[in-house]
């Protein structure tokens, strides 16, 4: 079976969805409007339907009963980090593993609401993010063990976001002092404290200027700060535009800014067919992408509104998670809990996140194979 390609998603320029989809500090989320209305991995057919979730809460069944794939919905923003997402649907990765991923475009709900209302059935998203979101929801009442988990690991940023700093500012040593953006509370608040704990300093050693990485970066370009958390194009035009020196980035920070998928707590609970098959479509595409870049580049470029050229000078910027990957980060002992008790820690020293939690309840191993 071959599915007929359509997508909601409209041109608007590459750039602009990229620091869109960044300064939200989602990669995807969904509301029932975008995640479930607009036919993201193909257009479905009426057979196709037949097979479909009905929302998150079991919805999407344990398999399709007619034959049919089952339908999951999820949601994504074009960006470098969301190739093996095109691809999955693109090379019918998912239709080859019963399912058949519907990808919308993402709203403003949270990915994790999106996921416990059923709007969308698996969720994209950062785990700084995530983490904020699941104590916002426990400090409202909710029990941890009914939260949203997270099942597997997706793509990290391998250079994408960094510091730009003025040229007279050559390491991570000399911001002491110095004014740099950073958004309080926000992801690139995070990155800059493990920066500057590489150089043995705290935030505290520096101007902190509370502007998000889009409107950072524009005001190194200006010149009106010192250095800027941020991400590119502004990374390069920081360079460009003003000597300036990338003085650390993600490629030095190892699984520092991730995102994860992200599963409501009844489905990690039930354990549907769907959702592990779903996991192997990733598998199959991460494989696929790293494989084959170049194909893999043209195959995508629509789908990232960028050229194929373009998407083969991002993807060094990102690593997308294999399944030995996740075992690696998930297993027991894995660098996943500590990095997670991390940025914990971080919020709560800040009062973002009240008290502390268990990050390991929010974590299954189940659907690794």
């Amino acid at each position: 079976m071959t599915r007929q390609k359509k997508r909601g998603l409209m041109k608007t320029g590459a750039t602009l969805l990229l620091l869109t989809a960044m300064m939200f500090g989602v990669i995807a989320c969904g509301n029932g409007n975008s995640a479930s209305g607009t036919t993201g991995g193909g257009g479905k057919s009426p057979a196709n339907a037949a097979g479909s979730a009905q929302g998150s809460n079991g919805a999407a069944g344990s398999s399709a009963q007619n034959g049919a794939p089952v339908t999951v919905k999820t949601a994504y923003a074009p960006f470098i980090g969301g190739i093996g997402v095109y691809a999955l649907d693109d090379k019918e990765f998912d239709l080859a593993h019963g399912v058949d991923v519907q990808i919308g475009a993402f709203g403003a709900t949270s990915p994790l609401m999106s996921v416990m209302t059923g709007d969308v059935d698996i969720a994209f998203t950062t785990l700084q993010s995530y983490l904020i979101s699941i104590n916002a929801l426990i400090e409202e009442g909710t029990d941890i063990a009914d939260l949203p988990k997270i099942v597997y690991l997706h793509n990290a940023s391998k250079g994408a976001d960094g510091i730009v700093a003025d040229k007279s500012i050559k390491t991570v040593s000399d911001l002491k002092g110095k004014s740099v953006t950073a958004q309080y509370g926000e992801v690139t608040h995070y990155m800059l404290a493990k920066a500057l704990a590489t150089a043995g300093l705290t935030v505290d050693d520096v101007k902190l200027v509370d502007m998000g990485p889009g409107k950072g970066g524009a005001a190194f370009v200006a010149g009106s700060v010192d250095a800027a958390t941020t991400f590119e194009p502004y990374l390069s035009q920081g360079v460009s535009s003003r000597g300036g020196n990338v003085i650390i980035s993600t490629a030095d920070l190892e699984n520092t800014i991730l995102d994860v998928i992200v599963v409501s707590a009844k489905n990690a609970e039930e354990k549907p067919e769907w959702l592990q098959n779903t996991l192997k479509a990733v598998e199959d595409a991460t494989q696929y992408v790293n494989s084959d870049l170049d194909d893999a580049a043209e195959v995508t470029a629509d789908d990232l509104q960028v050229s194929a050229a373009e998407v083969k000078e991002m993807f060094p910027t990102v690593h997308l998670y294999t399944l030995d990957d996740n075992h690696e980060g998930m297993d027991e002992g894995g660098w996943l809990y500590n990095t997670m008790k991390d940025v914990v820690y971080f919020y709560h020293s800040i009062g973002v996140i009240k008290n502390n939690f268990d990050v390991k309840q929010l974590v299954s191993t189940d659907f690794l194979w």
